[in-house]
């Protein structure tokens, strides 16, 4: 409710000018009030486990040396696979962190290897 400060009628709506005597009024704020934000995830999230398992076939590759492609491939699919389970999740589903690690180690070890066997064969044909 608003009122007229030269003749105080008071009235409810959006006028410009009172209808009693006419006074120019100032103009309501119609600015509307900011939008929060007051949802609450109520799902509970976790880790995915294919970035678990991505994350720890890497690991395994650099501990495990001499088995280069029978760990680091699996590292690299599986942190694929869980990246995109993660993106498809909606936020309930987290751990984006440990597929990337995971991925990171499988193609290093990857390029490691590769670049290991041009220098052995460099070696062996020289």
């Amino acid at each position: 409710m608003r009122q007229c400060p030269i003749c105080g009628h008071v009235f409810t709506g959006n006028e410009r000018f009172c209808p009693v005597c006419g006074q120019a009024l100032g103009v309501a704020d119609r600015t509307p009030a900011p939008v929060l934000n007051t949802t609450i995830n109520l799902t509970p999230t976790h880790n995915s486990r294919l970035a678990i398992a991505s994350l720890i076939f890497g690991i395994t590759t650099w501990i495990l040396f001499f088995i280069p492609l029978l760990l680091a491939v699996p590292a690299i699919v599986c942190g694929h696979l869980g990246q995109g389970a993660i993106k498809r999740s909606n936020g309930t589903v987290v751990g984006n962190g440990l597929a990337m690690l995971g991925l990171g180690l499988g193609y290093a070890h990857i390029a490691l290897t590769l670049v290991a066997l041009c220098v052995a064969i460099a070696m062996v044909a020289s």
